[in-house]
């Protein structure tokens, strides 16, 4: 395991192949995540699909840990959070510039919203690995 990594308990709800999916009550690991003041999370359970270690086995109800990198942490928060409100403001400013009315400006820096994430739906396939969670034993040394 690696020690940069940030950790999270939870627990195994789901097993298929070499995946392992595990729910996670994320105010146990906000303490230590960088991203906690953008994150409206806090206190859920959150069900994280991640890859298994090779050569560990795991049983619906066993506790796991799940890790992933500071890294990650602050892509999701780029893709989830940044990008969108940039894309918006330069939609917004530009539009105001070209046709010099703030309505169609706003309206059209509001509607680039539900575009932009309904792309990142549609590209989740390609982003789920990029974005790679591991699971491990939580008997395992970190």
């Amino acid at each position: 395991m690696n020690h940069d990594s940030i950790n999270h308990d939870g627990q195994v709800v789901e097993i298929s192949d070499n995946k392992v999916v595990a729910e996670i009550l994320v105010s146990e690991a906000c303490g230590t995540c960088q991203a906690k003041g953008l994150c409206h999370t806090n206190g859920k359970k959150v069900r994280v699909e991640a890859e298994a270690e090779p050569g560990l086995d795991f049983k619906v109800g066993q506790q796991v840990r799940v890790s992933f990198t500071p890294t990650l942490a602050l892509s999701s928060v780029l893709f989830a959070y940044v990008l969108p409100l940039v894309l918006m403001f330069a939609v917004m400013f530009t539009l105001i510039a070209i046709t010099g009315s703030q309505d169609v400006g706003c309206v059209s820096g509001l509607a680039v919203l539900p575009i932009y994430y309904t792309l990142l739906y549609v590209m989740r396939h390609k982003l789920r690995r990029k974005f790679k969670f591991t699971v491990s034993s939580t008997s395992e040394k970190i």
